[in-house]
């Protein structure tokens, strides 16, 4: 029995590093609602502290596009309504993370729910460095996303507020799961999004172009500028 523990543990580990080639990488997790503003602060930060922007959703999408018997399969699932497997979503992540030069990653819209956490921490062997969480009042997302794309499908009144119950539902434990660690900044995502950067700017100061200095001690510099939430 011991042994077979064992050996399970070290097999996870190699199946992590067979994913990265044994790359060593930075990872931080930006979650929130949609129209919270986590696509334009993703940019910001890829500009001002040289992270790479990955998004599960257009990781799919351009596997798709791609044409291969992996786009095909991925296509055929969501044609039919079925879900995605996790380990799809993380090795197409995986693969992005291997292939960039870049160590520093930021995975957007990702784990999308506790089985998406618990799967990419198994399969890939990497703990996210923190994560960001933009919370945004409803009215506001559904105010942003009706005045910016006039006309696109998925932006009418019905479908916007099931996103937000589905995104309530399914992203909220694992947000209360990393919380349970100390690992969220709270970042209040209602405000202009010149100030949002503001906030993102402490938190993000140790990862500089120059590379990563000490992300620990920026904790405590950035307490009375950013909420870091921790569950008592």
């Amino acid at each position: 029995m011991g042994t077979n523990s064992v050996d399970c543990i070290d097999a996870s580990k190699m199946e992590g590093e067979n994913l990265l080639g044994g790359k060593q990488v930075t990872v931080v997790f930006v979650l929130g609602g949609p129209g919270s503003g986590k696509g334009t602060q993703c940019a910001n930060i890829v500009e001002h502290f040289g992270f790479t922007h990955l998004s599960a959703g257009d990781l799919l999408r351009a596997e798709i596009k791609s044409g291969s018997e992996n786009g095909t399969m991925i296509q055929n699932m969501i044609k039919e309504g079925k879900i995605v497997p996790s380990e799809v979503t993380i090795k197409l992540l995986a693969r992005a993370m291997k292939e960039d030069k870049n160590d520093k990653f930021l995975i957007d819209g990702f784990p999308r729910n506790e089985e998406n956490r618990s799967a990419f921490e198994r399969v890939t062997n990497i703990k996210p460095e923190f994560v960001l969480f933009f919370e945004c009042p409803e009215e506001e997302m559904e105010r942003r996303l009706l005045s910016r794309n006039q006309g696109r499908e998925d932006d009418n009144i019905e479908t916007i507020r099931k996103r937000f119950k589905v995104f309530l539902e399914s992203s909220l434990p694992v947000i209360e799961y990393y919380t349970s660690l100390g690992k969220v900044f709270k970042i209040d995502a209602g405000r202009r999004k010149e100030k949002v950067f503001e906030d993102l700017e402490c938190i993000f100061s140790p990862y500089s172009l120059k590379g990563k200095v000490n992300a620990e001690n920026n904790v405590e510099d950035c307490a009375g500028e950013v909420e870091q939430v921790h569950l008592i």
